[in-house]
């Protein structure tokens, strides 16, 4: 059988959880009960604010794992294309200078253009 003989009254008082409980079992005065009654609605309305929140930052977080689980195939890609730029490079480069032959060294000219002017070319 419950106890209804806690006089006391809450005042203002911010409650635990286990003193809500208490307090809804045990108060003498209606308004006391309803004041406990009150408190354990916002608790529990704050708890389920903290779980929305959390609830988002899990989604956001999942989806920041799936965005990186699919990184190193983008990585595979772009090494791929780096190789095949590369093959390419090498390609162009024997058509234009030949084999064995190397690339003329340049300098910038002061030209607003920017086009580049060859240092020097030697023909052995």
């Amino acid at each position: 059988m419950a106890n209804y003989f806690d006089a006391t009254h809450i005042d203002g008082k911010k409650l635990t959880p286990e003193e809500i409980r208490d307090a809804i079992r045990h108060k003498k005065f209606g308004i006391d009960v309803r004041e406990a009654m009150a408190q354990g609605l916002e608790y529990c309305m704050r708890q389920a604010q903290k779980v929305d929140v959390l609830e988002t930052e899990v989604k956001t977080l999942d989806e920041r794992v799936t965005k990186l689980e699919s990184l190193p195939s983008e990585v595979n890609k772009i090494k791929q294309d780096i190789a095949d730029i590369n093959r390419e490079i090498t390609k162009l480069k024997t058509a234009v200078f030949g084999d064995g032959a190397t690339a003329i060294h340049t300098i910038n000219s002061n030209e607003d253009n920017h086009s580049q002017i060859a240092e020097e070319v030697k023909l052995d």
